[in-house]
């Protein structure tokens, strides 16, 4: 394999594109706080403000008082890093809080801390299932469950989205040839921001003794009663057996964790190879979801924001031909096959709006879209400016809207 020539080739396009300005938004620099409005350079050196819809700071809690104070006395305690893995030198009292409000804020015995969301999903993935067992998988899981699933050389098999029949019929004839089945879904899937229908497919793993593993990286601070999540929001407790989520979205910083049953966590702290081998969370993240968590409980009217312009943008884009939900923070818009995707995103660029796009060969031509996320922070007139821009745009770029969903509805 001709590897260095393979990368330069590669490092060259990306430079000529970055350089004439085709893929220069893939190169966007933040130089602000991560609000809903946020002063962004582009490639080209121009520095100004936008409207972001592009962040997962849900709940607004990066740029919030009592959070940053709450990092800024850990700072000064504490200093800026762990110095070392929490299973040898690690785990503070920090650290050892915020495993226990985790553990808590998701009905389980016990909570385990991971440097990061994705780390969490391969160390939990790689982990638990066994040489003698399978994992079935949502085909909209998260890459880092895939990941880990590789990474332990696991049997997994994909189900079709929400397709609780389908899942039971492949447990069913899987329980004669496996010793244990796992079950693999998101609370709200990432790309799409639909809700895995945790009824249904709650009701499948308990009938067939499964173990449901539940990642709530979306899904925290947004779905289900004051942000409770989805497993809330489905009062599937007694159905997911693990969960995991991320401090990177609702709660604006790194981190991710699983919470489960005490036994299960004492496995994974010492067989997770992405939680051994990893240097743990500073003590500054602790203290900033552990404010973030205060936050949550003390403030119910921070979710309810959210809640408001996620329910007006939803009824919104219905208006205009889309499916959307409105109770999660992540919308998608496809533009379907014929659409030039870029010169779409540029124009959204060109009106002061910061959407990600998803174009090919991230996804098929077909499957293109853009992605929009929302936070408490965003307001009515914020989303009508959306909204106008979203005609206009597709109106000159999008050659059909028939066809097209934005999120599909999961309740």
């Amino acid at each position: 394999m001709d590897l260095p020539g393979r990368t330069s080739e590669f490092s060259g396009r990306i430079r000529d594109e970055r350089t004439d300005g085709v893929d220069g938004l893939h190169f966007r620099s933040i130089e602000s706080g991560t609000g809903r409005e946020v002063r962004v350079r582009d490639h080209l050196g121009t520095s100004r403000r936008m409207l972001m819809f592009g962040s997962n700071n849900y709940l607004g809690l990066a740029t919030h008082p009592r959070v940053i104070q709450a990092v800024q006395d850990a700072v000064g305690r504490y200093g800026v890093g762990a110095g070392g893995p929490p299973i040898l030198n690690g785990h503070g009292p920090l650290y050892r809080q915020l495993e226990e409000r985790l553990a808590a804020h998701e009905g389980k015995e016990a909570a385990l801390v991971f440097s990061s969301g994705y780390s969490a999903n391969v160390g939990l993935m790689s982990a638990l299932p066994g040489p003698r067992d399978i994992v079935f998988y949502d085909d909209e899981i998260h890459a880092s469950t895939l990941d880990g699933l590789k990474m332990g050389r696991i049997e997994a098999r994909p189900f079709p989205h929400n397709d609780a029949a389908r899942l039971d019929a492949l447990i069913t004839a899987a329980k004669e040839t496996f010793q244990d089945v796992f079950v693999a879904v998101e609370g709200v899937y990432s790309m799409s921001g639909t809700v895995a229908r945790l009824d249904r497919i709650g009701e499948v793993t308990l009938r067939h003794g499964a173990t449901l593993v539940v990642d709530e990286a979306h899904g925290t601070g947004v779905t289900g009663p004051g942000g409770a999540g989805t497993v809330a929001m489905f009062d599937a407790g007694d159905a997911a057996t693990v969960v995991m989520g991320t401090f990177s979205k609702s709660f604006g910083v790194s981190g991710g964790f699983v919470a489960a049953d005490a036994d299960v966590v004492d496995y994974l702290r010492y067989f997770a190879r992405s939680y051994v081998f990893s240097t743990a969370p500073s003590t500054a993240i602790c203290a900033a979801v552990l404010a973030g968590l205060d936050v949550l409980e003390d403030e119910p009217e921070i979710h309810a924001r959210l809640m408001d312009v996620c329910g007006y943008l939803a009824e919104g884009l219905r208006a205009r031909g889309f499916e959307a939900s409105g109770v999660t923070a992540v919308f998608s818009l496809p533009v379907g096959p014929g659409t030039d995707v870029r010169a779409a995103a540029h124009d959204f660029n060109r009106r002061g709006l910061f959407l990600n796009h998803v174009e090919a060969p991230a996804v098929p031509t077909s499957q293109q879209r853009f992605r929009v996320s929302l936070t408490a922070d965003h307001t009515r007139d914020d989303i009508d400016r959306l909204l106008e821009a979203v005609d206009e745009v597709w109106a000159v770029h999008v050659p059909s809207r028939a066809g097209t969903a934005a999120v599909k509805s999961a309740v």
